[in-house]
């Protein structure tokens, strides 16, 4: 394996069919040496899944620190523990809001 072995091959990305979410894109690519094309890749269905894990953090995060105050208050966490236990809060329910929200588009994904 050559050192530009990674540059072997040229890669376009088509818009084909686009829906009126115009995110249905294909990427070509072709053998540089051997002028074949290669693989074919849909990837749409990974972009709706990163964009529901995107969309469930964001609103995990908003939602995991609205919460992460209300308890720190209400339980009386002591000086600069607040903003450690603030913060597992947030990341946690953003997580776990990515994590549904990417199941349910991956669940949708497959439906036409």
């Amino acid at each position: 394996m050559g050192a530009f072995d990674r540059f072997r091959f040229r890669c376009n990305t088509f818009a084909e069919n686009v829906n009126s979410a115009g995110n249905n894109s294909r990427i070509i690519c072709q053998d540089l040496k051997t002028k074949t094309p290669q693989k074919t890749m849909d990837n749409r269905c990974l972009n709706k899944v990163s964009q529901g894990f995107v969309m469930g953090g964001a609103v995990g995060t908003a939602i995991g620190a609205v919460w992460g105050t209300y308890e720190a208050v209400v339980n009386k966490v002591p000086g600069l523990l607040k903003v450690r236990y603030i913060g597992q809060k947030t990341v946690t329910s953003a997580a776990v809001f990515g994590l549904f929200l990417s199941a349910g588009s991956l669940l949708h994904c497959g439906k036409r």
